[in-house]
């Protein structure tokens, strides 16, 4: 992990200065990721009686959706996006979204290396957002990995009708992070993510 441990020292830092954003337009930084949840169930551990066995009901379907999601460092943005599939068509439609967001604004956007990602310059980024990526197989670096875990505990053990019953159950645990910034600041947290960024 010596590139995860080199990202973290100074790396993002040195990332942050090549793209060369001083000027007079604000910059925000996101983190971005994408989570595929689907019709699959997703069982966790719940509490019962003592001596009593605990039934989930299944109903095991091969039907997904892709949720993008967005975490603005250092501030209170979250931006969200139900997909079909992961593609580069959707990452075009979901940084447009981003950027929409604070049009004035350049947003520098830190996520991974997956093929349905573009790259900064590409003909997809919009003209107001740039693209850092993660180094590869470093999920650890990720704070938005972290709400995956949190939608998943709260869509567990259920047996949703279908994609619309589970898009509204992930929606209600993603309105609010974006009704309570505070939230946001907690996943983010105060170590070397804030930290690289503020010095930069």
């Amino acid at each position: 992990k010596e590139e995860m441990a080199a990202f973290r020292d100074g790396g993002l830092e040195r990332e942050l200065e090549a793209l060369n954003l001083a000027g007079t337009r604000p910059v925000r930084v996101w983190v971005e990721d994408e989570g595929r949840l689907g019709l699959q169930p997703i069982t966790r551990r719940a509490w019962g009686l003592p001596g009593q066995g605990i039934v989930t009901s299944v109903d095991p379907r091969y039907e997904w959706t892709w949720v993008y999601a967005a975490l603005q460092v250092g501030g209170e943005g979250c931006e969200f996006l139900y997909a079909p599939e992961l593609n580069q068509a959707g990452a075009k439609v979901f940084l447009e979204q981003s950027s929409q967001r604070e049009p004035g604004a350049i947003h520098v956007v830190i996520w991974d290396g997956a093929g349905a990602h573009p790259a900064d310059g590409s003909a997809l980024v919009p003209e107001n957002v740039r693209l850092i990526p993660l180094p590869a197989y470093c999920p650890e670096l990720n704070p938005v990995e972290k709400l995956w875990d949190v939608v998943k505990d709260a869509v567990s053990n259920i047996r949703h009708a279908d994609l619309d019953a589970l898009e509204e159950g992930i929606t209600q645990v993603l309105r609010t992070y974006w009704e309570d910034a505070t939230r946001v600041i907690r996943l983010i947290g105060r170590g070397w993510l804030l930290s690289s960024v503020n010095a930069s």
